[in-house]
């Protein structure tokens, strides 16, 4: 299989666009509730309510469909962070509001996307995913540095760049936790913790 596979066709009608986002939206509720290494193309067609035949004519097998739904939420992803980032106090903001600033879009996010961290972040993806998600790290670590150079100016660009990594990858693996494997009546609880740590965290250096 190509290292980044692609649908057999891109739809460009209204019903068959509907069509794959029903699809889209099925394999990341299985892949949420049962794991990706457990769903089947059989399942998603059952689940999106429409023939195992729909399926195949956008994709030749099971990967390049979780591959697809990892692009579609890394580009709404992204286009919700663009329009976040839109704000133009973000930077003089409390340092407490810039861990939300951070924080707060995932959390929205993963509500409406419950597959992101399941289809995106499973130890057993195929290269290709695995390609998206270093993409995806790379970009939101630009995102942060860029935040934290707008807050902190005097900081070193390495340091700076060292601690938008640790930010991301501290967040993505505590938020991933909380939303998968904490009870829902738990999670604000276990957010603020996280919001507390990182906090803790950036205070020394965002205060120099």
């Amino acid at each position: 299989m190509s290292s980044h596979p692609t649908p057999r066709r891109v739809p460009t009608q209204r019903r068959a666009q509907e069509r794959l986002s029903r699809i889209a939206r099925a394999a990341g509720e299985l892949c949420a509730e049962v794991g990706a290494h457990a769903v089947t193309m059989e399942s998603i067609a059952a689940r999106a309510e429409t023939s195992i035949g729909s399926l195949y004519q956008f994709f030749p097998n099971r990967d390049a469909l979780l591959h697809a739904v990892a692009e579609r939420y890394v580009a709404d992803l992204f286009a919700l962070l663009d329009a976040a980032d839109a704000a133009p106090d973000a930077p003089a903001l409390p340092l407490e509001g810039l861990v939300d600033a951070i924080l707060e879009p995932f959390v929205a996010f993963h509500r409406e996307h419950p597959g992101y961290f399941a289809i995106l972040f499973a130890p057993q993806g195929s290269e290709a995913l695995h390609q998206v998600r270093g993409a995806l790290r790379e970009r939101l670590v630009r995102r942060v540095d860029r935040l934290f150079q707008a807050r902190a100016p005097r900081l070193p660009a390495a340091r700076r760049r060292r601690l938008a990594m640790t930010t991301v990858e501290a967040a993505r693996a505590l938020l991933q936790y909380i939303e998968i494997s904490v009870p829902e009546g738990a999670r604000r609880a276990m957010r603020a913790e996280l919001r507390e740590m990182l906090v803790a965290y950036l205070g020394p250096a965002m205060a120099g």
